[in-house]
């Protein structure tokens, strides 16, 4: 195969020219590493996503998220309340507020840029110059990271995996490209089951070469842990629940132990240093993104806010609240302060999201009738929940139903503004949700996405059905229409 390290998937184009003096130039689109430091390198620039955002459109969708009352609105408000209502066209409205527009357009094309520095790597890494050992760890990481990046596009770009009304095995997903070759035409896209079963191969693979060396190398990299935590998250997509079970146990042996709040606080509220996303956080696994809520996304001071349904879900003796939200001051125009979000990065992998895999998996379990199953769900929420709340009176075995919407409630609370509620919520059946938009003056209009929307599934990018047209688009709802209220 010739060795051109350019990538063209509909729009998507990635030309590695950034990467360094340590690709040597062959020709004007050909690079080729040498050594496995190199790859490293490659990967390190090139695979891992510091400098965007992974997911900076469904925070404006979910639950979590309300409008209020504020003069506050400019160009890229206006954009965002196009993603709040829940518009099909959202990409057109950005075409034409600026130069923004790119940075939402662009998440399917830069997840793609992603993925290719990982497919050079997995491809190439056996030929470079550099013990086994090294190449093992790397090629782990890419795995990794690939497995990670098409379960994002998966789930914005197709139906669920679990959706009863959409088998898998011919619900149209996303293109799946495995290698670093160029091609002249598009590919076209791979069905759900497709995508899932590669992205369950690929992370498999990297836990088994992972279990070669358990060595962290510190929370910027993917290590053990972290791939045996992104497994577990990708089989609760599957509904696998024994596999969640086994490896958010592999990942629990290794993870940071649980942040007790009781005897914990962050340095300040407006922009800490020591918050839940951040590389000062005893609990954090792995770091990665840039900005998606703190950035262009950020919420104080803008017509979006923490929404009163999330925020009254927490307790009086919640330590959650002033440390990851709190209420704002009454003189302030907004009502909710979000203390998670990071100047830096856009999410954190966390041991707490391993006790919440597993006790879903145990609670799904439990369902079947294993009374065992149900006591090893409300274990693993005592162990997490002891940890979050002054005065912790233990959890005790309750009926499947209420223990089910207990531990929704705390999955909720714990990883909110961390990029999966969006994710829970089509894996929960995609239920109807509301949004009331309160424009510049005053006026509330109130819009509602029903149950199963279509909008549950984002439209792909028009700049890639433009340059690749062996893409089928998704069924797209009509322009949503609000009721004034």
């Amino acid at each position: 195969m010739n060795k051109i390290y350019t990538f063209l998937l509909g729009s998507c184009m990635l030309a590695l020219q950034s990467c360094g003096d340590f690709l040597e130039e062959v020709s004007q689109d050909e690079f080729e590493p040498k050594t496995t430091e190199a790859f490293r390198e490659l990967l390190n620039g090139e695979g891992y996503s510091f400098t965007n955002s992974v997911n900076p459109l469904t925070y404006m969708m979910d639950d979590d998220i309300e409008c209020v009352p504020t003069s506050s609105w400019d160009d890229i408000h206006r954009i965002q309340q196009e993603l709040y209502t829940w518009q099909p066209d959202f990409y057109a409205f950005q075409d034409e507020e600026g130069t923004y527009a790119s940075s939402n357009k662009d998440v399917y094309k830069n997840l793609y840029e992603l993925i290719m520095a990982c497919n050079i790597v997995d491809e190439h890494i056996d030929g470079s110059q550099g013990t086994d050992e090294d190449k093992t760890v790397v090629r782990a990481e890419a795995l990794s990271l690939r497995a990670f990046y098409y379960l994002q596009l998966i789930n914005l770009y197709a139906y669920p995996y679990n959706d009863e009304d959409h088998d898998p095995s011919t619900t149209l997903g996303i293109p799946l490209v495995l290698t670093s070759e160029v091609f002249d035409e598009g590919k076209s896209r791979n069905t759900v089951k497709e995508v899932y079963d590669q992205i369950a191969t690929d992370i498999e693979q990297a836990c088994d070469l992972f279990n070669q060396d358990k060595i962290s190398r510190g929370v910027f990299r993917i290590s053990y842990t972290g791939a045996h935590l992104l497994a577990s998250r990708v089989y609760l997509h599957m509904e696998n629940w024994n596999k969640v079970i086994e490896h958010a146990t592999c990942a629990l042996e290794t993870a940071p132990e649980l942040v007790d709040l009781n005897n914990y606080s962050i340095d300040n509220t407006l922009n800490p240093t020591n918050g839940i996303i951040s590389r000062n956080f005893p609990e954090t696994i792995f770091l990665g993104g840039y900005r998606a809520i703190s950035g262009s996304y950020g919420l104080m001071g803008t017509p979006f806010n923490v929404s009163s349904s999330l925020f009254n879900l927490y307790a009086d003796n919640d330590l959650r609240i002033g440390t990851y939200l709190m209420k704002a001051a009454s003189s302030l125009p907004y009502n909710y302060m979000l203390l998670k979000s990071s100047s830096e990065q856009e999410y954190a992998w966390r041991t707490s999201e391993l006790y919440l895999n597993r006790a879903e998996a145990y609670i799904e379990l439990y369902k079947k009738g294993n009374q065992e199953d149900g006591q090893n769900a409300v274990n693993d929420l005592n162990a997490l929940l002891s940890k979050r709340y002054r005065d912790y009176e233990p959890l005790t075995l309750k009926p499947v139903d209420e223990l089910q919407k207990l531990y929704r409630e705390e999955r909720r609370k714990e990883l909110c503004f961390e990029g999966f509620r969006w994710f829970d919520l089509r894996r929960y059946g995609m239920p109807q949700l509301e949004h009331i938009l309160i424009d510049q003056s005053g006026n509330s209009t109130r819009y509602i996405l029903k149950e199963k929307d279509p909008s549950y599934v984002l439209p792909l990018p028009d700049n890639a059905m433009e340059h690749n047209a062996n893409l089928i688009q998704n069924e797209l709802s009509p322009r949503r229409k609000g009721s004034a209220m």
